[in-house]
């Protein structure tokens, strides 16, 4: 099956969500500033989400710029990926440490991409609207970025990559990219907690 080069700008901007855990691991080692900084711009997209149905020369800009990346529920009115992305990125890093925040972040953001893009390109044991093969390539993705956040044991990370990339399979009422990292950082936390 050939990808929609919509579909891949999609997934390329999605897997960009990864300057978010990179820039908590590597730059901005304050937590709380790291809460506020994205707390801040999630309340400027989710402002542009409610004011873009409403306020029409927002809503042409908007379109202008985005609607070829935009799925139809997006341009419909509905809350777009990316403030998703944000409330999931503010939620994980508020809750868990800084390593599985950001193992969890890049769940969503890698491992959800190559899921994607695996079952769209290469799908053909379908589950629901999803497929085993994006579910193998997601799950080997999320287990590839694990190695470098020793202070996660082996086996909590395999099966926090194993939880997110369950989530990203199953079909769910909420956006992924909140559900993903939420999930499997309570999943590799609790883990933890138990000396795993």
């Amino acid at each position: 099956m050939t990808l929609k080069k919509e579909e891949i700008k999609r997934k390329i901007i999605h897997l960009c969500n990864s300057v978010i855990p990179l820039s908590y691991y590597f730059f901005i080692e304050d937590k709380i500033m790291m809460i506020w900084i994205l707390l801040i711009i999630t309340i400027i997209f989710a402002s542009i989400d409610f004011f873009r149905s409403r306020i029409n020369w927002i809503k042409k800009y908007f379109h202008m710029f985005f609607n070829s990346m935009l799925r139809q529920h997006e341009l419909d009115g509905k809350i777009t990926g990316a403030t998703w992305v944000l409330a999931g990125s503010t939620i994980t890093v508020f809750l868990f440490n800084r390593d599985i925040a950001v193992l969890s972040l890049l769940f969503m953001s890698v491992g959800d991409t190559v899921a994607a893009l695996v079952g769209q390109k290469y799908g053909k044991i379908k589950i629901g609207n999803k497929s085993l093969e994006g579910f193998v390539g997601g799950l080997i993705a999320c287990i590839l970025v694990s190695p470098f956040f020793p202070s996660i044991t082996w086996l909590n990370k395999i099966l926090g990559s194993f939880s997110a990339s369950l989530v990203e399979l199953c079909p769910l009422s909420i956006d992924d990219n909140l559900v993903i990292p939420v999930i499997s950082g309570s999943v590799m936390a609790y883990i933890k907690s138990l000396g795993l």
